[in-house]
Formats: structure tokens, C-alpha cells, sequence
């Protein structure tokens, strides 16, 4: 996989497929695998990056096996780094992104939404790295043939992750009480929108349950954030700018708390990319902005609920017992028509980073 070495000020690196690359010494020092420097069992550096010196450099450099040994120019022992792992530093991918996110409107969902049985989820690794597959692919799934209980939802959720904790609790099994401060524990409309707005670490995923349901109306309602961010950017690029930069408040009051957070509408990464979608018209705090910049904000605002209330987006139904959506609170919107009679729920929250976690330890094996 390498071709050739050039060892002077920087440490060049001509690899067989023809591309070069350079890395400084300290890098090479501060990420050397050898038993001085990284632990083989907790995977944590044990370098210590202050003291390297920034005079060190590579005195000779050579390619023994599938590792890339360095000599220094002080007394500091050899050192080696795994040349699969300089490969990957200069293409860095995520490796929880190995399927593509399929975008999607009422249409093309209703035709086929993503399901898969309970049994192949808590029965088999492949069942559950499938589910998960599903989820980070559409942004939602529902677990078919979920037995209508508190205690098989917990567990499926667990097959997840640890369910987290929240002003909720850990579990929470619901009605239209009022016995938290949200309308949820009601029977109105509820817009689509994201939970925890108001959390400086929003939930990464929920899992809904509906256990029984006597009534009318209360169809589910699910719209793909990635879908309007697309929407936006092509239809109305300076909407979707506003909405990359205000940090629109969130906040919850009540049960003995006031919480409260803020990030934009579109959260994006360092390269622009999209990676969360964040947005609660009921939970939004009272925010001030100059005149013209909260005119823009309101146009932008109502440029993005007109497609999120859009039906042409809108994936809607009433979801029986039995039936367990797990969904992407950073991608999806949801939300329920109002309903008259009885409506019992349960359901729970795990970590974004537990659900990556786990698609990381289901590939690995």
C-alpha cells in the first residue's frame, strides 16, 4: 500500500494508488500505537501531548509488515502506527454512514414503509443490526408483532441501548392525564415536531408504543426532516440559511423544572452537511432579534412549517398495539391528529451515540 518514504521536516508517504501524503512528526508521535503510547485494552492514548517536544522529529522511517516504524532524534523509543490506520485518516468516513439516507415524501413511503418482526429483532444480532440498518436508512421503523406490554417495549429498547434518562423519567407510560407538563399527556392535535428542544443533547432516538387505543382519530404522523431541509435549500436557499443560523430557544417548565436550550432549526457539520434537524413551534422560548433579522426568521419559520404540515409529505397512520416505531429524533418529525377516547402509550429515549455504538459493534462482528 506504500510505495516510498521521505523522511526530512515532514514525513511524505507515496502510496501504490499514486496519491502522497504528509504528516507532521508531532501527529506521528502523538498517535503512535506502540505499547508506550496507546493501551491495547481501553484503546486510550497514553502520550502525553504537552511534553513532545516541538523540535522532535523522525530520524529514519521504514515499512516492517503492515506497520510504519520511526525512529526519533532524541531517546525516545521507537514508535509504530498501523498503515491501515494512516489510511484512514486521510479518507476519514463514519463508518455509522455506511447506508445512504433515503429521503422521502407521502408517496414514495406509503408505497412501502420499513418493518421488520420482533422475533428476528430480540432473537438474532443480524435481526437487530437489520432494524437499526432500517432506522438510519428511512429515519423510522416499525417492529411488528411487539407484544402489547411496558416490560416487551423496555426490553426491545434496550436491545438499543441503556434508555436514558429525562424530566420523564427512564420509561414512561402515558395517557391523556396532564400528569407532566406537555401535550402530549393530552388528547389535541400535536404538529410535527422534535422532542427536546430544550436539552442541550436532544434524544437521538424514541421508541413509541401504543399499548391500547379505544377511540377515533390519533393517526401518527411522520415527516422527514432531511426532506424539507431539501426542500428548503432548493425552493428557498435564504430560509434554509436563516434557519442553519439563528439558535432558536427551547424550553420546558413545569414538574419542578425549567429547562432550556438553543441551536439552530439546521444544525450542520464543519463540511455543511446536514446532521440535525431541531424544531418545537409548542416549546420554542420568547427569543429577540434586531426587526429585520426576526422578519426573516418568521419568513423562514413559515416557509418550514408549510412543508412540515405539507400532507404531500406527510406519512400518516393510526398504529396499532403491537406495533413499536423506533424513529431518528434528529431527522424526523413527528407528531398525532386529535383523538377522542382512550389512548395508552409507552415508550422511551436512548442516545444517539449508544445507537451508533451499537450499528459500530454489529459490524464489527
Amino acid at each position: 500500500m506504500i510505495e516510498g518514504l521521505d523522511v526530512g521536516d515532514r514525513l511524505h508517504v507515496r502510496w501504490s494508488d499514486g496519491d502522497t501524503s504528509v504528516f507532521s512528526w508531532t501527529w506521528l508521535r502523538d498517535h503512535s500505537h506502540d505499547e508506550h503510547s496507546w493501551h491495547p485494552a481501553t484503546h486510550q492514548r497514553q502520550v502525553f501531548t504537552g511534553g513532545i517536544s516541538p523540535t522532535l522529529h523522525g530520524a529514519s522511517a521504514r515499512i516492517v509488515g503492515d506497520r510504519l516504524e520511526i525512529d526519533w532524534s532524541d531517546d525516545t523509543p521507537t514508535s509504530w502506527l498501523p498503515v491501515e490506520f494512516l489510511r484512514r485518516q486521510i479518507r476519514p468516513s463514519d463508518d455509522t454512514q455506511d447506508v445512504e439516507p433515503v429521503v422521502w415524501d407521502a408517496a414514495t413511503i406509503t408505497a412501502a414503509w420499513p418493518t421488520i418482526a420482533h422475533e428476528a429483532v430480540v432473537a438474532t444480532d443480524e435481526g437487530l443490526a437489520r432494524w437499526l440498518d432500517l432506522v438510519a436508512t428511512y429515519g423510522f421503523c416499525i417492529v411488528t408483532g411487539t407484544p402489547a406490554t411496558a416490560e416487551a417495549t423496555e426490553a426491545l429498547l434496550r436491545r438499543v441501548g441503556y434508555v436514558r434518562e429525562t424530566i420523564f423519567g427512564g420509561m414512561w407510560d402515558f395517557q391523556a392525564d396532564l400528569s407532566k407538563a406537555d401535550t402530549a399527556y393530552t388528547n389535541t392535535e400535536l404538529r410535527p415536531h422534535t422532542d427536546g428542544t430544550y436539552s442541550h443533547d436532544a434524544p437521538g432516538l424514541q421508541l413509541l408504543h401504543c399499548l391500547a387505543f379505544d377511540g377515533t382519530g390519533g393517526e401518527s404522523v411522520m415527516v422527514d426532516g432531511f426532506r424539507i431541509a431539501a426542500e428548503l435549500r432548493a425552493s428557498d436557499p435564504s430560509a434554509y440559511e436563516v434557519l442553519s443560523a439563528v439558535e432558536v430557544p427551547g424550553q420546558y417548565i413545569g414538574d419542578g423544572a425549567h429547562l432550556r436550550s438553543a441551536r439552530p432549526v439546521f444544525r450542520q457539520d464543519r463540511h455543511g452537511e446536514l446532521v440535525q434537524v431541531s424544531f418545537n413551534n409548542a416549546d420554542r422560548a420568547p427569543f429577540l432579534l434586531p426587526v429585520d433579522e426576526m422578519d426573516a426568521f418568521y419568513s423562514a419559520l413559515r416557509a418550514f412549517e408549510a412543508l412540515a404540515n405539507d400532507p404531500t409529505l406527510q406519512w400518516r397512520r393510526v398504529n396499532p398495539p403491537g406495533e413499536a416505531m423506533l424513529f431518528d429524533n434528529w431527522r424526523v418529525l413527528h407528531g398525532r391528529s386529535a383523538y377522542t377516547g382512550h389512548r395508552h402509550l409507552c415508550g422511551g429515549y436512548v442516545n444517539r451515540e449508544d445507537f451508533e455504538s451499537r450499528r459500530r459493534v454489529l459490524a464489527g462482528r
